[in-house]
């Protein structure tokens, strides 16, 4: 009886994610239960922000919440943690840089950017803070940015065009996905709408500078 109610409070909680990001104008589709896998196909096309459709979904399952950032107006920055035994290639084999935040950082010292960290972002489960952070920023207006061929760096991915995050919410074997700070996504930054110079930066040789995102 108490895993019933359980279930239910998770599947409200999970509707309850779903709504809300749709109000901000977020496109969102189900995810399967614990996973961040797809539960439909030709999820981009059938994110929507009907409220009517997003309840009919959630009120039939704890899917997980998907969020396409191109249809959102928005681009995801995917900072990834390293996995177990893995270590970054050069030029980024430096003391101190284990994951996609510590590349983040050295190559923005390299490009002599910042890092608008007070836009909308989420953490990734069973995470240190700054591992396995999505960043959230409004695109300019008009088309979505084409998706670079390659990751930004190691472990730091783009995520616009024909791709997704999962929402804070969302449950894996792994933990939840977590609002790390709510507020709404600032503009993204030159190096993140035209990756190819801030890609020629990562790719040159020499020694880094190591600074702190």
């Amino acid at each position: 009886m108490a895993d019933l109610a359980e279930g239910r409070r998770e599947r409200r909680a999970l509707k309850m994610a779903a709504l809300a990001a749709a109000a901000r104008g977020w496109h969102v589709f189900p995810l399967r239960p614990g996973t961040t896998v797809p539960a439909v196909r030709d999820w981009a096309a059938r994110a929507t922000t009907n409220a009517w459709r997003i309840m009919r979904c959630w009120d039939s399952g704890p899917y997980n919440v998907g969020v396409v950032p191109c249809a959102s107006g928005l681009i995801a920055l995917d900072l990834e943690p390293a996995g177990p035994g893995e270590s970054p290639p050069e030029p980024y084999r430096l003391p101190g840089v284990h994951d996609g935040a510590d590349v983040l950082a050295v190559l923005l010292e390299r490009l002599r950017a910042r890092m608008p960290v007070e836009t909308y972002s989420v953490s990734g489960p069973g995470q240190r803070p700054g591992a396995g952070v999505q960043y959230y920023f409004a695109h300019p207006p008009g088309p979505c940015p084409a998706s670079a061929p390659d990751p930004l760096a190691w472990h730091v991915e783009v995520r616009c065009t024909g791709s997704y995050v999962p929402l804070a919410g969302s449950l894996t074997p792994e933990g939840r996905y977590t609002v790390m700070h709510d507020a709404a996504p600032e503009a993204a930054p030159g190096w993140l709408t035209a990756p190819a110079a801030a890609q020629g930066a990562a790719k040159t040789p020499g020694t880094i500078p190591w600074g702190v995102v």
